[in-house]
């Protein structure tokens, strides 16, 4: 099975190495009280003080509330920009970040290194760890925060301090270096405490060398994979990690993922081919998303059971495929690899070649499918058109499918995804019969689906215009020359998997 990639919007930014010199950010010097916690502004501003040099510097950090607290406490997630950034600009940058918290999923901190940079190693004679320790007694006093839910994110200069706290405190459930690993020191240190690991490197990075060695300001750093088993090694995590590829914007990235650690917690590793310290996925993949993903999954007290429903016809049993390589079976299997391995996933489906709408709603019947699925997805109506069966017919029962979908989703049309209709004239087979016609005939159903699931607030995932690809990429079709291949199939759950994913949070 081709493994899938992810389909989100994301744009890293991250600061380099902190070689050079650069003077401190200016920074507000006042501790801010806290009102009460209805009247909290949305972007706070405090400080605490600590010695540093035998100076007491006034060391500030940012605070990003939700717009709209509904909630008495929640998750926070520690921010630490990279050498010569601070706390403002890495917010400011990333405004999945902001979308997150706003959404509600957690409080992001971001606090500024001391002359912008962090000592993880030796780059300033701050301590970088008593700083965060203050930043977490001064949350304490304010009962808005779970501290038993705290994480931590760094790029750079920041995963560098973000591996160094977890090793030397216990503050942190889960934490995501980005672009960087353990240093050699680091690593020799022991944690008291097991820690979910989203460690993301890069290939070609020309300052934190992937294969360990001397790197920026002269730090000896880990290799990234000995980093990621050390990790995994001090968690008592299983050695043999699973592998897929995937694909996020114009790079190949290898995952490695070792389970089975204490806790429930897991090790994830992440490179990157042939990018550099500085990257960008463009509108490909949103990486906080992910991170935020991977730490709730693992900071469960509980396993969760989900029941997934494919409700369509050929283009969903699969045809010309092996019997797991069908798009809602690779969703299951995407799915489960992302969640904790303690999670389960039933799929049933009721699907057969040849079915139109209206055979799609006998089978309904005759099956009477429970309604407690956490997802249900719906592809139907190209044997309708291959068929020549009225329009109208699939504008009637169309709708009326859409309405047994949500019944079975629990009566939440939020748990619905309605999946386009791939379009067969762009393969070997399909293009001998009238390939305009069949595209514009095909067309005219994608609209009108696209269309009411619009006005009703409906998810819609188009998939056709990777099917019209078929005879310029012979390997998107399957070898009875009409149907989508493993790989098309893979393509479809790119697609899927994210807004899978945000539903069943």
């Amino acid at each position: 099975m081709r493994p899938v990639a992810w389909f989100c919007v994301f744009l890293l930014s991250a600061c380099g190495g902190g070689s050079g010199s650069s003077s401190p950010v200016a920074v507000p010097q006042t501790v801010i009280s806290t009102p009460a916690s209805s009247e909290l502004p949305s972007l706070e501003t405090k400080t605490v003080t600590q010695t540093i040099d035998g100076q007491i510097e006034v060391r500030p950090y940012l605070i990003r509330y939700p717009e709209n607290r509904t909630e008495e406490t929640y998750p926070v997630v520690f921010f630490f920009h990279g050498a010569g950034g601070n706390g403002q600009a890495l917010l400011n940058s990333n405004p999945n970040v902001s979308s997150l918290i706003d959404s509600g999923e957690f409080i992001g901190i971001f606090p500024d290194g001391f002359e912008q940079r962090w000592n993880a190693n030796h780059e300033t004679n701050a301590d970088d760890v008593e700083f965060v320790s203050l930043i977490v007694n001064s949350l304490a006093s304010e009962g808005l925060f779970d501290l038993n839910r705290i994480y931590g994110v760094g790029i750079s200069n920041g995963a560098g301090i973000v591996n160094k706290i977890a090793k030397e405190m216990t503050v942190f459930q889960g934490i995501a270096p980005l672009i960087s690993q353990q240093t050699v020191s680091t690593g020799e240190n022991v944690p008291s405490q097991a820690v979910s690991v989203f460690q993301l490197n890069t290939a070609d990075d020309d300052l934190v060398p992937v294969d360990g060695g001397s790197g920026f300001a002269d730090t000896m750093f880990m290799s990234a994979q000995a980093s990621a088993e050390n990790w995994a090694s001090n968690f008592n995590c299983a050695m043999d990690p699973s592998n897929r590829t995937l694909v996020w914007g114009d790079y190949d990235v290898e995952e490695y993922t070792f389970n089975g650690c204490i806790d429930n917690k897991k090790v994830r590793y992440f490179l990157v081919a042939d990018a550099e310290h500085t990257i960008s996925f463009g509108d490909d993949v949103n990486l906080y998303d992910l991170i935020w993903t991977f730490f709730q999954s693992t900071d469960r007290d509980s396993a969760l059971n989900f029941k997934l429903l494919a409700l369509g016809d050929s283009y969903t049993i699969g045809e010309g495929v092996c019997g797991t390589c069908s798009f809602p079976e690779q969703l299951k299997y995407s799915l489960e690899f992302e969640y904790s391995g303690r999670d389960t996933f039933a799929l049933q489906i009721i699907a057969e070649t040849g079915w139109t709408t209206t055979d799609l709603k006998s089978a309904i019947i005759a099956e009477n499918p429970s309604s407690d699925f956490d997802l249900v997805t719906l592809l139907i109506g190209v044997n309708n058109q291959v068929q020549n069966k009225p329009f109208s017919l699939y504008e009637t029962e169309f709708i009326e499918l859409v309405d047994s979908a949500i019944s079975f989703a629990g009566s939440d049309a939020s748990n619905l995804i309605v999946v386009s209709i791939p379009d067969y004239a762009y393969t070997s087979f399909g293009s001998s019969f009238n390939p305009t016609k069949t595209s514009a005939e095909l067309e005219l159903y994608n609209n009108f689906a696209q269309e009411y699931c619009e006005e009703n607030g409906l998810s819609y995932v188009e998939i056709t215009d990777i099917t019209q690809q078929g005879l310029d990429n012979p390997a998107l079709v399957a070898y009875d020359r009409l149907h989508p291949s493993e790989l098309a199939y893979s393509l479809f759950v790119e697609r899927i998997l994210p807004l899978a994913m945000e539903k069943l949070k």
